[in-house]
């Protein structure tokens, strides 16, 4: 009886000041919390608030390369928004650019050579484009309607052909089209296929209505 008159108090939730001054320890906590059921409200809502937040390289640099791919996910969810917080776009950017200076960083290590990629959008040729060491290794056509583009032929060079370089390629028109607030009508194999194995990217086709 005596302990239900008086409970044992709880911790007091920390206030947003204090949460600062622990971003990075923070991070970490959400990036390895996933696997508990019981925390998702909670971590989703807390995701979402050290999105926000300021973060620099050396942030990121503190964190695993396993926390920085969770990070990507909730950042990419964010960003996939109707409205999506300021920065949403930079801060993905930023997480992307620190998993790839890791794998540059480990294939130095191994002695084997970094292929340098490069990503167009070729107006002229109505396709994007993308080039490994400066050849070209895959390009998919399209054509533009209003808000839409269409994905018309994607080709992938006998050379380059079973190296994932399309995948590589439509990643990075997915993102384009997301910058220009623009939304992907898949024709061709090469963008049903990547879509089909990344589902998180099927928000950013068009609605039409078939």
């Amino acid at each position: 009886m005596t302990e239900l008159l008086h409970p044992v108090p709880t911790a007091s939730v920390p206030t947003t000041a204090s949460a600062a001054t622990g971003d990075v320890a923070s991070l970490a906590e959400s990036a390895t919390s996933l696997q508990v059921p019981g925390m998702r409200a909670a971590r989703s809502e807390r995701d979402s608030t050290l999105l926000h937040e300021d973060l620099s390289p050396g942030d990121l640099a503190a964190l695993s390369t396993r926390q920085l791919r969770v990070m990507v996910n909730q950042a990419y969810k964010l960003m996939d928004t109707a409205y999506p917080p300021a920065g949403a776009t930079d801060r993905y950017e930023m997480i992307v650019d620190e998993l790839e200076h890791r794998a540059q960083q480990a294939m130095e290590r191994g002695s084997v050579h970094q292929p340098k990629e490069t990503f167009r959008d070729n107006p002229l040729y109505c396709r994007f484009e993308l080039f490994i060491d400066g050849t070209m290794a895959a390009y998919v056509k399209y054509t533009m309607v209003g808000a839409q583009i269409i994905l018309r032929d994607g080709v992938e060079q006998p050379a380059f052909r079973d190296q994932g370089v399309d995948a590589t390629l439509m990643r990075h028109v997915v993102l384009n089209a997301h910058k220009r607030r623009l939304s992907l009508v898949p024709q061709c194999p090469m963008a049903f296929s990547f879509l089909a194995d990344n589902p998180q990217y099927r928000s950013l086709t068009a609605r039409t209505g078939h």
